[in-house]
């Protein structure tokens, strides 16, 4: 029953944002296909999960509500239809030729970024096994590194650099798209992000890396299509190419994680139904429940509703916990409070979040101000065709998709991802559009 209730809420939503954006990849699809896919799979049912309240769903719906109202308000303010929108991109948008003399430039930050990214990962690797003797040591000691990731010490890792491979996943998406082929130069800075991660036993930058690239490629490539004239863009065989690859890379890398850190996979709640499908490789065990728990740990809390934390603690987590490193006091819990359902799961939507740090107020203002943000950016970028709008626009996006776990900008790789991004791209405006780099045009 609750599948047929979101089935009934999810398609009009489609077409819904279909006729607002002009474009089926938009904001509302993002949001409502996040939310859409974690409901229908804690219907499934494959682990025993608790009743979800009518409280809950009335809170998700609200939340919802909000996130379309703050969409709406800046598409009636824009007092845009769709011939005066294109008219305006025709105008104001960056020629085709600009786009061309920052070819070179493009690749060269991609690599750089990339590379630093890398040495950043490797020095981590190098730092675990001085420590642990060798690769197989490190993986034999893979739930003591998780312990000590969970209790805040990283072993070494050079802290902050190894972000500027997210950098590197967004202007590699850019270039991809600009050129409407697969780069072998988008495997770099994945390839920085899976080591990264492999050596914290997690999981979310790959997944963050995903979703930036996935928002900036199909972004930029929408605009790339419809602004220029060019044959080029009329081809898609290569775009789904490129989307297989980064995809598989993401899965394949989260994949070989989990069985590190997880080797079993199995709960004392699991379905006989999902250990078939655990035992053929189709669906972990942990796999599911990282996508299908959420929405009843957010039930247990609104039940409870007991947490207390500091203003704005899970909302600007990194801001406070940097401040901590320059002599603040505030006393930060670094991973939220899990609840048993029946397994103790810590990830309660961005909801309990938002609620833990403003009250009931911030159920309603922070999905108004993601939904407001995101479509003003989307709209600024197709009518100028700036990259420091469409590096607002993918970075406010992404919280969408991660509104299904927690509050996006609780993660570092968010903030400092962001601030990297809006620095590179103020240079790469800024730069001489002359400079030639000893790059193979067939990278």
């Amino acid at each position: 029953m609750i599948s047929f209730w979101v089935t009934l809420i999810y398609f009009p939503s489609l077409l819904f944002g279909k006729f607002l954006f002009q474009r089926w990849f938009n904001p509302v699809f993002l949001y409502a296909s996040s939310w859409a896919f974690v409901i229908y799979m804690y219907d499934l049912k494959l682990i025993g999960y608790v009743h979800i309240t009518s409280l809950t769903w009335l809170i998700i719906l609200l939340a919802y509500a909000s996130f379309l109202l703050g969409i709406l308000i800046v598409y009636f303010a824009r007092g845009l239809n769709s011939d005066e929108f294109l008219s305006k991109q025709n105008n104001n948008r960056i020629n085709e030729e600009w786009w061309d003399s920052k070819e070179q430039l493009l690749k060269k930050i991609v690599l750089v970024t990339a590379i630093i990214g890398l040495l950043v990962s490797l020095q981590h690797w190098y730092v675990l096994i001085k420590k642990f003797g060798s690769i197989m040591m490190v993986f034999l000691h893979a739930s003591d590194i998780y312990d000590m990731r969970v209790g805040g010490e990283h072993l070494g890792k050079i802290p902050y650099f190894n972000l500027l491979s997210f950098v590197s996943v967004f202007f590699s998406a850019v270039y991809s798209a600009f050129k409407n082929k697969f780069s072998y130069i988008v495997i770099l800075p994945f390839l920085a992000v899976i080591l990264t991660d492999a050596a914290s036993l997690a999981r979310a930058g790959v997944f963050f890396a995903l979703v930036l690239f996935g928002i900036s490629f199909i972004t930029a490539r929408y605009y790339f299509k419809t602004a220029y004239n060019n044959p080029k863009y009329n081809n898609n065989r290569n775009i789904i190419i490129t989307s297989i690859i980064v995809v598989l890379l993401a899965m394949v890398s989260v994949s070989l994680i989990r069985m590190i850190r997880n080797p079993m996979g199995d709960f004392k709640s699991t379905s006989i139904e999902l250990k078939k499908m655990s035992n053929n490789g189709l669906m972990s065990s942990s796999l599911y429940l990282y996508f299908s728990s959420p929405v009843a740990v957010l039930s247990q809390y609104l039940d409870q509703r007991d947490e207390e934390a500091i203003f704005g603690e899970n909302t600007f987590y990194p801001i406070y916990n940097n401040l901590n490193r320059f002599g603040g006091q505030f006393q930060l819990e670094p991973y939220p409070k899990g609840y048993f359902i029946p397994m103790w799961v810590n990830s309660a939507t961005y909801l309990r979040d938002v609620d833990v740090d403003f009250g009931a107020f911030g159920i309603f203002i922070i999905p108004f101000l993601i939904g407001f943000f995101s479509t003003f950016y989307w709209f600024r970028f197709f009518e100028t065709g700036k990259l420091i709008d469409l590096t607002f626009y993918t970075f406010i996006t992404i919280l969408t998709v991660f509104s299904v776990f927690y509050i996006g900008t609780r993660l570092t790789f968010w903030l400092f991802g962001l601030l990297f991004s809006i620095v590179t791209v103020i240079y790469f405006d800024r730069a001489n559009t002359k400079l030639e780099l000893p790059i193979s045009e067939d990278v």
